[in-house]
Parts: C-alpha cells; sequence; structure tokens
C-alpha cells in the first residue's frame, strides 16, 4: 500500500516539475520575444506577452500602452496609459 501511495506521489511531484519548467521556458524577458504585436509585461511575474493596453490602464513603459505613452507622475512607480 505503501508502495502504491509512493508510486502516485513521485509521478504527480514529476509531472508537477515538468509543467513548472515548461511554463518558465514561455516567460519573455523582452518585447522582442512576444509575438503578434504583444509586449512583454515585465510587472508581472513571471513575464507574459499580452496585447498593448488601452486608456486608463495600469502602466509602468510606454511599450505597453496602445497608444506607446504611459504617464507616471513624478515620484511614483506606476501611472496610466494615456
Amino acid at each position: 500500500m505503501f508502495n502504491k501511495h509512493f508510486l502516485s506521489l513521485t509521478l504527480i511531484v514529476s509531472i508537477s516539475l515538468l509543467s513548472q519548467a515548461s511554463f518558465a521556458n514561455d516567460e519573455c524577458k523582452e518585447d522582442k520575444d512576444c509575438k503578434d504585436g504583444n509586449v512583454c509585461v515585465l510587472a508581472a511575474t513571471p513575464h507574459v506577452c499580452k496585447p498593448p493596453q488601452a486608456a486608463g490602464a495600469v502602466c509602468k513603459r510606454d511599450a505597453v500602452c496602445a497608444s506607446k505613452k504611459c504617464d507616471v507622475p513624478a515620484g511614483k512607480d506606476v501611472g496610466t496609459c494615456k
């Protein structure tokens, strides 16, 4: 009985590790890592490719906004897309 549970647990852990390794490989590091006009959202963990954000969305850099304009107030880390 113990062997069955141990085998099941080993299988579950193995699958979990493989899926995490696969997911980590999908992480982008730069906008050029993304396709179809998407941008790399560096504020997300892990970094993910997403379409540019609409006006009013939270942003940290111009590239993530559809308008290419992220208005970050002085002294703040985040702003909003224009």
